[in-house]
């Protein structure tokens, strides 16, 4: 049964392949032999490989966290832990190749350790109805956010402190952000039903900007504490959480100009693979250059889709 789970795996994705159009797809393997490439290069050596490791392994914590499938999966599946083992060895598997070519056997067998840590960790959301008050200092209008934080409230806290207390370490709070700048991407993974983009009662570039304006505002309020606190120990590489920033800004505003280009009310996002293309470049810096332009295709096909349900507020 496992072997047919996977191959059902296979099937979604070259389904969602299909999907695309050749034109799309021969870009997409181009974006995918450069990523190979530069993971190829960033595994050559310490510290790159290190922290091509740490990435990838928080991508994969992130997964098995998020993924709505285990309840179905523990009650079909008397050993669903091997599916989630070999699925997530399937995605590993290009940084596998990287580092046994590189002969980096300390981080093959780390990253062995942490896959089997992983897929024994249960995360379940509790407390859903949590309503503190720093919650109720979000404007009501930024739903994705509350809704967000009232899931994430204990981990984002627990990281943020963290990153604080712990600033004198000079990698504490560039991993503690790249956490805390994952997390608020999967706040706009569901649509909002259309009364939501209705209430707004703004033609869709208002509404664009506003949606943007109000995420980067808070984002940063989580944000700079952090950079404030990192700076104090460490002032001549002011640098590494500033670009960190600029990048995870750059994909937020990226992620939500997707969101709306394939708006559809009440669904969840069908656009996984320009998602994990924006991904990619906060793994591949080299990638920031297409996730800008791919950002300025977005912002006009959000503005022509949203005009369908946003006309009469121009």
């Amino acid at each position: 049964m496992i072997q047919a789970y996977i191959s059902i795996r296979f099937k979604q994705f070259s389904r969602a392949l299909t999907g695309l159009g050749l034109i799309r797809i021969l870009f997409l393997s181009g974006v995918a032999g450069f990523a190979a490439f530069a993971l190829f290069m960033q595994t050559a050596g310490t510290p790159n490989s290190l922290y091509s490791v740490g990435v990838y392994m928080a991508i994969i914590m992130l997964i098995h966290a998020r993924r709505s499938d285990k309840q179905f999966l523990r009650i079909h599946f008397l050993n669903y832990k091997l599916i989630f083992l070999t699925e997530y060895f399937l995605l590993i598997s290009p940084l596998f190749i990287c580092l046994i070519y590189h002969l980096q056997w300390i981080h093959v067998s780390s990253i062995l350790a942490l896959t089997l840590l992983i897929i024994n960790i249960d995360l379940k959301p509790r407390q859903k109805s949590l309503n503190t008050a720093i919650q109720r200092l979000i404007p009501s209008d930024c739903f994705e956010w509350k809704s967000g934080i009232r899931k994430t409230f204990f981990l984002i806290a627990a990281l943020w402190l963290t990153g604080t207390v712990t600033s004198f370490f000079i990698g504490s709070v560039p991993l503690v952000m790249f956490a805390l700048g994952i997390i608020p991407m999967g706040f706009y993974e569901r649509r909002e039903p259309v009364q939501m983009v209705l209430a707004y009662e703004m033609g869709p570039g208002r509404f664009l900007f506003r949606k943007i304006k109000m995420h980067l505002v808070l984002f940063t309020v989580l944000s700079v504490p952090l950079i404030i606190a990192f700076l104090l120990f460490h002032p001549d590489k002011w640098y590494i959480p500033v670009i960190e920033f600029f990048v995870f800004i750059t994909m937020h505003i990226y992620v939500i100009l997707t969101k709306y280009a394939f708006y559809q009310p009440n669904t969840r996002s069908n656009a996984q693979v320009f998602e994990a293309l924006g991904a990619i470049g906060i793994i591949v810096p080299f990638f920031i250059p297409i996730v800008w332009l791919l950002s300025i295709h977005f912002y006009f096909r959000s503005r022509k889709n949203l005009n369908l349900y946003l006309n009469d507020y121009h």
